[in-house]
């Protein structure tokens, strides 16, 4: 659970923040009921919210209704819904994408023009974008 909210507040951060020119690689592992990000994040989920203290030092909060994750950070709140095996994300700032898992490799497509791919393997997330 902490995973996939923690992969959905991914998305919308890297959709929030990358331009269609960035490029950028972390890594996320779960070490008990915490994440870390070798960016220096941290995620971790109390009673049915997750909290994530970004590398920025600011805040995210995730909360997963149904097919529908909320996530509100800096001021921006974002909603993903899940319809049959595409997610689809729309946030207060413009911004919308798509999610499409393939495999192993989930795929995030932004209106912006980046994409993100992230992948698990064992108990880590790799994240890559463009």
């Amino acid at each position: 659970m902490l995973n996939i909210i923690l992969r959905n507040v991914l998305i919308v951060t890297t959709m929030l923040t990358l331009s269609a020119f960035a490029s950028a690689q972390t890594t996320y592992t779960t070490i008990g009921n915490i994440t870390f990000g070798s960016d220096g994040s941290t995620a971790q989920t109390i009673g049915g919210t997750t909290f994530i203290n970004k590398s920025d030092g600011t805040v995210a909060i995730a909360q997963k209704i149904g097919n529908t994750t909320l996530i509100n950070s800096s001021g921006i709140t974002s909603t993903i819904n899940k319809i049959g095996n595409t997610g689809f994300v729309n946030s207060s700032s413009g911004t919308a994408g798509t999610i499409n898992k393939l495999g192993d490799i989930t795929f995030i497509n932004s209106n912006t023009g980046s994409t993100t791919t992230v992948q698990k393997i064992g108990n880590s997330l790799f994240t890559n974008s463009n």
